[in-house]
């Protein structure tokens, strides 16, 4: 199952330094791209990474250990997934 997690930019910079470049967290994080609300204020500019489940879980653990503030964006992504399938 596919997931997709939000994370405002200065999140995701701050959730990818607390990352080891080797890590397969910090692979799944760079693979995203950054999207803006035109019609919203340019600083509200929002990091989607789209994953699967599994991977998902591994970010959720690691932002668990290493930067808690994204918990509730990635937790969040996983009920939408799940809801999404059923």
């Amino acid at each position: 199952m596919k997931v997709l997690i939000e994370i405002p930019v200065v999140h995701y910079d701050l959730f990818v330094a607390e990352c080891d470049i080797t890590s397969r967290e910090y692979t799944i994080l760079k693979n995203s791209i950054v999207t803006c609300d035109p019609e919203a204020d340019p600083d509200r500019c929002f990091v989607e990474i789209l994953c699967e489940e599994q991977e998902a879980f591994r970010l959720l653990f690691a932002a668990t250990q290493d930067y808690p503030e994204v918990t509730h964006a990635i937790t969040a992504a996983i009920d939408r997934a799940r809801k999404s399938r059923s």
